[in-house]
C-alpha cells in the first residue's frame, strides 16, 4: 500500500455479458489495454467468466492460475451505501484524497473489531 498502482490496467474486464470491456474502453481511452495485451484470466461468480492481467505481469497469473494470489476488488472503507448527497454526513473519511484514503487503509476496521489492525488484519 505504499506505493502506486492503476488497478484499472492490471485487472482489465475481459468477457463479460454486460458490455463492461466497452465501458472500459470508452472510459480509459487512451490508456485502455487493447484485449492482445492482456492475459485472460477464469472468474467464477463474478460480472465477467474472465478478466485481463496486464501483459507485463505473467507471474500475477500464474499465482492466480495456481490458487496462490487472489484479487480483492472494489473494496474500501465504506461501512453502509452512500451517494454523493450524502457521503459527508454518513461517513468519517474523506473519500476524494489519496493521502486520507491511504490512512484508512493502513487502520480499515469499519466495525471497530479489532482496531488499527489495517487491511486483513
Amino acid at each position: 500500500l505504499e506505493g502506486g498502482c492503476d488497478s484499472y490496467n492490471l485487472l482489465v474486464p475481459y468477457t463479460c455479458d454486460n458490455d463492461l470491456y466497452e465501458n472500459y474502453l470508452d472510459v480509459r481511452q487512451n490508456v485502455a489495454l487493447a484485449k492482445n495485451q492482456l492475459l485472460p484470466i477464469s472468474a467464477s461468480d463474478q460480472v465477467c467468466s474472465e478478466f485481463g492481467i496486464h501483459e507485463d505481469l505473467p507471474t500475477i497469473k500464474t499465482l492466480y492460475d495456481n490458487e496462490d494470489l487472489l484479487f480483492f476488488a472494489n473494496t474500501g472503507v465504506l461501512s453502509k451505501p452512500v451517494n454523493k448527497d450524502n457521503y459527508y454526513t454518513e461517513t468519517n473519511v474523506q473519500l476524494f484524497s489519496h493521502s486520507h484514503m491511504h490512512k484508512e487503509a493502513m487502520t480499515l476496521d469499519p466495525y471497530e473489531l479489532s482496531i488499527g489492525t489495517g487491511v486483513l488484519g
